[in-house]
């Protein structure tokens, strides 16, 4: 039995040495790493740990203050968290190391009345050299931008240290004065303005921003025209949105995503040789008739974003306005060429009484014929009719008007590359099978045709009822025999695309 014994002892593992780990001797860095993975209110828990520990969080390096999350929406309770908020935000600065602050930000709803204090955090934040700053005094989506009592952002005080050290400012629901003498922007990376009254000179502003990778500007007001005339080299993704401006131009020679949401304007982006993703808006106003200038200037009126691999348009139509090309349409020399161009989508709204002789999404084919290179298609229809009526608009989608049973072929260009196609909103109108037979014709390379009765791009129940799913179908059955093609329809209680 003893022989035994000592056989199983000397096979038995070593004991587990006992490890005592304190933070307090990893290195400095080391520590900060650890506190950047934990919420500021897992380090402040951690700190009762340890009496080692007590001070741990006030090197926290990310203070991020969140003031939204009451739902109460008695002004009496309200004005009782924001003090509350107030108060919990000024006793953890004051508390605060400010060595390896990392990010500030605060979300909620002060304004004017509150810029003691807001100043107060933006120097604080500017003290302790933070590299994103993050001021949200909108929160909530639904809040109404306030043109009154809203709170002026000091810019200079981000000067304050004598030298940059912002990297990320994004503002929101604020005002801002851009000066041309501002140096601390020479590190800044992202800057991102939403409903920012901007005041002063922001082509100024933006000189001093070299190294400027990120930028967006969304309802913003106090600038008539984007013309930055200065070369923004190192931009990469640029936003325009809601902006009541009358041209945009920017000298961006590394850009490769731009997103612009608006009316419809001049658009120059100098140099785009890099253009990876485009996405255009344009919008319908309430107070006019609606253009149906949207898809014709995204297709031939901005040669600048040409290189573009991925094109993304969203426009309106209206059945009593001119369309670009109605009686050409198909041109026998594009404007420019879409080199690049793989991906193509297309959200295209018409208002019309007559499906089958509003001709306005003919003007793909232009667009098709400029783009040699296209490998997918995808293109949203929803068909409604329209009235104004002083100030208010209704819609109605369109209900019962009859497929169309002719068999033209829109002409067009050889497909060579175009390999899918997706079609929502697909309800056999004129100008759709014209379209998609032209394709179906000249599109030797097709491998997936999809049709969708269904339209997608509002959720209506309206706009769903009557759909004649049988005709579709037998017109996709004949199609399919006639150019040798195969043609799924989507039927809306198995729809597979999304």
């Amino acid at each position: 039995m003893e022989r035994r014994s000592g056989v199983r002892d000397a096979l038995a593992p070593p004991p587990t040495p006992s490890i005592s780990f304190r933070m307090e001797a990893l290195p400095e860095e080391i520590q900060l790493l650890v506190l950047s993975l934990l919420s500021l209110k897992d380090a402040a828990r951690a700190s009762t740990v340890s009496r080692n520990w007590r001070k741990l969080w006030t090197w926290h390096p990310n203070l991020c203050f969140d003031g939204t999350k009451s739902g109460s929406a008695d002004e009496d309770s309200v004005k009782i968290e924001k003090a509350k908020f107030i108060e919990t935000v000024n006793a953890i600065i004051q508390q605060h190391s400010g060595i390896g602050l990392n990010k500030f930000s605060i979300r909620c709803s002060l304004q004017n009345n509150s810029s003691d204090h807001l100043d107060r955090w933006i120097c604080f934040a500017s003290a302790a050299k933070a590299k994103i700053i993050d001021l949200n005094l909108q929160p909530k989506r639904n809040d109404a931008c306030r043109t009154e009592n809203v709170y002026h952002f000091p810019l200079e005080a981000l000067s304050a240290q004598g030298f940059p050290f912002i990297q990320s400012l994004f503002l929101t629901n604020v005002s801002i004065e851009a000066l041309s003498d501002i140096c601390s922007f020479t590190k800044l990376r992202r800057l991102h303005l939403h409903h920012v009254q901007i005041i002063g000179d922001l082509p100024g502003l933006l000189l001093n921003c070299s190294i400027l990778e990120d930028l967006e500007l969304i309802a913003c007001s106090g600038v008539a025209d984007l013309n930055i005339t200065h070369q923004l080299a190192k931009l990469r993704h640029l936003l325009i949105s809601n902006m009541c401006v009358h041209k945009v131009d920017f000298h961006v020679a590394g850009l490769t995503h731009f997103g612009y949401k608006g009316d419809v304007i001049p658009i120059v982006l100098h140099g785009c040789t890099k253009l990876e993703k485009v996405t255009l808006t344009f919008q319908m106003p309430l107070h006019e008739q609606v253009s149906n200038k949207g898809l014709g200037h995204a297709i031939t009126g901005i040669p600048s974003i040409s290189a573009v691999k991925e094109l993304n348009i969203r426009a309106y139509m209206q059945e009593d306005q001119p369309i670009w090309s109605s009686q050409v349409p198909r041109m026998t020399r594009p404007t420019f060429m879409f080199v690049n161009l793989r991906h193509l989508t297309c959200e295209i709204t018409i208002f019309t009484n007559s499906p089958n002789t509003h001709t306005g999404i003919l003007q793909l084919a232009h667009c098709l014929d400029c783009a040699p290179q296209l490998e997918t298609l995808k293109l949203h229809v929803s068909t409604l009719l329209f009235s104004f009526c002083f100030s208010f608009f209704m819609q109605y989608h369109v209900m019962g008007s009859r497929c169309w049973p002719g068999e033209g072929i829109l002409p067009m260009r050889r497909l060579d590359h175009l390999k899918t196609v997706y079609m929502s909103g697909f309800r056999c109108y004129r100008p759709q099978v014209e379209l998609l037979h032209g394709i179906l014709e000249n599109g030797a390379a097709l491998e997936h045709v999809t049709i969708e009765p269904t339209v997608t791009l509002y959720v209506d129940s309206i706009a769903n009822i009557g759909v004649p799913e049988d005709k579709i179908c037998e017109w996709a059955h004949r199609a399919s025999e006639r150019f040798g093609k195969a043609i799924t329809v989507v039927k809306a209680h198995r729809r597979r695309w999304s």
